[in-house]
């Protein structure tokens, strides 16, 4: 069954470096806005520029969801 929620939006999360295991920081950061979620894939390692995860949001605009997506992506960093 799909329902139509309102407008909606997604930004890929991307992350550089080299590193094997990533841990991620700032999830709690990245949905402390109302109806926003996050899929971490739980990729084994990042070499070079990857696309680990995407920021959802929802919003009464195709636009505000567009912006709420790219601000809750920015939230998450890799840690060492």
């Amino acid at each position: 069954n799909i329902a139509q929620r309102g407008a909606a939006a997604s930004t890929a999360i991307l992350l550089e470096g080299d590193r094997k295991a990533p841990r991620f920081a700032g999830a709690a950061e990245a949905l402390a806005e109302p109806d926003t979620q996050l899929r971490l894939f739980g990729k084994p390692e990042i070499v070079g520029r990857r696309r680990m995860g995407v920021a959802l949001a929802l919003a009464a605009s195709i636009d505000e969801a567009r912006a709420k997506a790219r601000r809750s992506a920015a939230c998450v960093r890799v840690v060492d």
